[in-house]
């Protein structure tokens, strides 16, 4: 697998844009070398995407197995701030949210389906990138934006997700489970307006 380093340069490049409803995707900006696998076409990279979707709104540990690597590995702070409900643990920042496929089945098995809202899709011989939101559940007040990638592997002619890197806005994502009440800590007014911006020192 390769390292998802080049993705420095992919993003610097310019992509063409095809619209999918109110997804943009982009085309690969740089190809791969001629001994290394197949590489991932826009068509295979919204597959990937979408079987991601399919993991976190309407999860089924046949979909994990068939989706995912048995080597699977899940990084995101943000799940672990979810988990550790803005303290310091037990979830170490850092550390694999999901070490393994066996981890990630456990954890994801365990939570309801998720509204999961892809905005824009980018990818490059053998990794995918999207940028998606939720509104986490029905009557939340806050959307929930947030960047994953995805290195994957191919194996039987297909592209499976291998690693996974997610952050997105936890602090939002804990207001909307009822975790942290901004208006009761008194951060906020009682409409939610938050406090002005401090006065510039300049």
């Amino acid at each position: 697998m390769r390292s998802f380093a080049i993705l420095a340069g992919f993003f610097a490049a310019t992509a063409l844009a095809t619209p999918l409803g109110l997804v943009e995707r982009k085309e690969q900006a740089e190809p791969c070398d001629d001994d290394a696998p197949p590489c991932m076409t826009i068509d295979q990279a919204t597959t990937v995407a979408g079987h991601f979707k399919e993991l976190i709104a309407d999860y089924s540990d046949a979909k994990a197995d068939q989706y995912l690597t048995v080597d699977f590995t899940d990084y995101s702070d943000s799940v672990a701030e979810l988990i550790n409900s803005g303290c310091t643990g037990p979830q170490v920042l850092g550390d694999p949210t999901f070490a393994s496929l066996a981890a990630f089945k456990a954890g994801q098995g365990s939570q309801p389906a998720i509204p999961f809202e892809i905005l824009q899709l980018w990818h490059t011989c053998d990794t995918v990138v999207i940028r998606w939101r939720t509104t986490v559940m029905p009557g939340a007040t806050q959307i929930v934006t947030g960047i994953i990638v995805m290195e994957t592997e191919y194996k039987n002619g297909t592209f499976l997700i291998d690693t996974v890197y997610s952050e997105f806005n936890s602090g939002a994502w804990l207001v909307d489970l009822g975790v942290f009440d901004p208006v009761a800590a008194g951060i906020c007014d009682a409409e939610g307006n938050g406090p002005p911006p401090p006065a510039s020192k300049l």
